[in-house]
């Protein structure tokens, strides 16, 4: 049996989150106390995946249903520099082009 990974650290910003770590069943609802409602008032929130080591599909439903939400209050859910492995996640999920991804900031 393998050891866990790392733990998630979720670190506000002015305009989000920073995530480092591993999201899963057991960290998912840290997150989406965070994320439901979204924090601040800024029309864009950012999440900083870049040191985000796993993600299984509950991280994901968290993240799909806060882009929804964002959506239906006229903001915005913008992730941005996420990991390989999240980047690989959000190709074999198809979510992708439903997610407001980036690369840069």
């Amino acid at each position: 049996m393998s050891e866990p990974g790392a733990p998630l650290t979720i670190t506000q910003t002015p305009g989000g989150l920073v995530l480092s770590g591993e999201i899963d069943a057991s960290t998912a609802s840290a997150l989406s106390n965070l994320l439901i409602p979204l924090p601040g008032e800024s029309p864009v929130v950012t999440i900083e995946m870049t040191n985000v080591t796993f993600i299984d599909s509950s991280g994901l439903r968290v993240l799909i249903q806060a882009h929804q939400n964002a959506q239906h209050s006229d903001r915005q859910l913008s992730i941005v520099n996420p990991s390989v492995i999240v980047s690989r996640l959000f190709d074999v999920s198809g979510v992708s082009a439903f997610l407001n991804v980036s690369q840069s900031q």
